[in-house]
């Protein structure tokens, strides 16, 4: 389904998500007063009503940026130190050129920034559900320049129009900064419903959109019931796969002493692992306090049938896979789930879906039947950290009391009172 569509249905059926969201007002990044729309051509007088952000690092390669969502396009401004300095800067090691919109549940989308001489910047923004890449040349995006960008000592400005409907799912608010690094500008929400008198309660703004807490997740092989639930980006070797895309996302919810996991791994390629295709997913180490331990996935038939050979595949094949969760070390001498050997440990269970794009995989565990299968105190630690090393970093981390609420009661938080008084980044001048 359009990525678009699906928030607009989503919120339209979540008022009760929206209430327990509720947030005293919502960051605007114009000043109302004089704001009358961007247009993507060229001339940046419109923007001077839009407020700037210093990007405060000595790596950074640009001065200040600016962003406004304004109903159907995000609007991003970019004053370079001097010609594609924005091709070259970075908040991370090994991401030069790479920036993101990251929504309000942790979901990121890549903007990659590259070198064109003195033609500006070329500009891409991939779609990770289809593998479609957005540009101006497509016309996907929209890109202009000031008449004297490539002219030593004037302003190299840039500015980019990204479709909202290419947003990943968010709930109110959007940030923007370096991919694996900082934000610059945070909690920026569609400023469309805005007219003149933000302070005016006739004024219409807008609504605070679905939040989902993971008392409904159900692990089954439909992945949707983790739709709006707070994500983490993972990276292989923390150095990112030099694509226009992130890795992979990952979320995990604790419920009843049953922990559960999710993870995307966009177009996922072989790393030196050497496992690709869903196998990437199949070996998970899983760390209480200090003390780590691993799950292995034995493929599980339609029968009941266990085949141990399954968790050394380097790859699978396209569909949805069915596998039962064990101890690393275990005897392997199970052959249906209805006979556990007394030498095995039955721990969960997990899907793995391949599809063109993507790999998505959902399990749950037994926290306290995999820590007594390791020999671990469970009391070592209040947090349970789950890791896919095959995939990457970091670790995904989840207390000893269930997660959603107070998720909700942390981000509601942040997206009431956090727009004037935690921005990493200043206003410039």
């Amino acid at each position: 389904m359009n990525k678009s569509l699906k928030n607009k249905i989503v919120k339209a059926l979540s008022g009760v998500a929206a209430a327990v969201f509720a947030v005293s007002f919502l960051a605007i990044s114009v000043k109302c007063d004089s704001y009358s729309g961007i247009e993507i051509d060229g001339d940046f007088s419109d923007w001077d009503s839009v407020i700037k952000y210093d990007c405060l690092s000595e790596s950074s390669r640009v001065n200040n940026v600016a962003m406004v969502w304004d109903g159907d396009w995000i609007y991003i401004y970019m004053d370079e130190d001097q010609q594609n300095s924005a091709s070259w800067s970075s908040d991370h090691w090994n991401t030069h050129g790479q920036f993101n919109i990251k929504t309000d549940l942790g979901y990121v989308l890549v903007i990659s920034v590259k070198d064109n001489g003195a033609a500006g910047n070329i500009i891409e923004v991939t779609d990770v559900e289809t593998g479609e890449v957005l540009t101006a040349d497509n016309g996907g995006i929209r890109v202009a320049f000031n008449s004297d960008y490539s002219t030593w000592g004037a302003p190299s400005l840039t500015e980019i129009a990204i479709p909202s409907y290419m947003l990943p799912q968010y709930s109110s608010t959007i940030n923007f900064g370096y991919y694996l690094g900082g934000d610059i500008i945070t909690d920026v929400a569609d400023c469309s419903g805005i007219i003149d008198d933000p302070d005016d309660p006739d004024d219409p703004t807008p609504t605070p959109g679905p939040y989902n807490d993971g008392s409904e997740i159900e692990i089954d092989g439909d992945y949707h019931d983790w739709d709006y639930y707070p994500v983490t980006t993972i990276q292989y070797d923390t150095a990112g796969m030099n694509n226009n895309y992130n890795d992979a996302e990952g979320s995990i919810y604790q419920r009843d002493g049953i922990a559960y996991v999710h993870c995307i791994a966009n177009e996922f390629s072989e790393q030196d692992t050497g496992y690709k295709y869903g196998t990437e997913f199949l070996e998970v180490t899983v760390l209480f306090g200090y003390t780590h331990t691993k799950l292995v996935a034995v493929e599980l038939g339609p029968d009941g049938s266990l085949d141990w050979s399954a968790s050394s595949a380097r790859s699978m094949s396209d569909g949805t896979h069915h596998y039962a969760l064990f101890y690393y070390s275990d005897a392997g001498l199970s052959t249906n789930i209805d006979d556990i050997s007394s030498l095995d440990h039955y721990l969960g269970e997990m899907y793995v879906t391949i599809e063109d794009h993507q790999d998505e995989t959902e399990f749950w565990f037994d926290i306290a039947a995999l820590a007594e299968a390791g020999g671990i105190e469970t009391s070592e630690s209040e947090s349970i950290f789950v890791h896919f090393h095959r995939v990457g970093w970091p670790m995904l981390e989840t207390s000893g009391v269930s997660t959603g609420p107070v998720f909700v009661a942390l981000l509601s938080t942040v997206a009431a009172g956090s727009y004037f008084t935690i921005n990493r980044r200043k206003k410039a001048g």
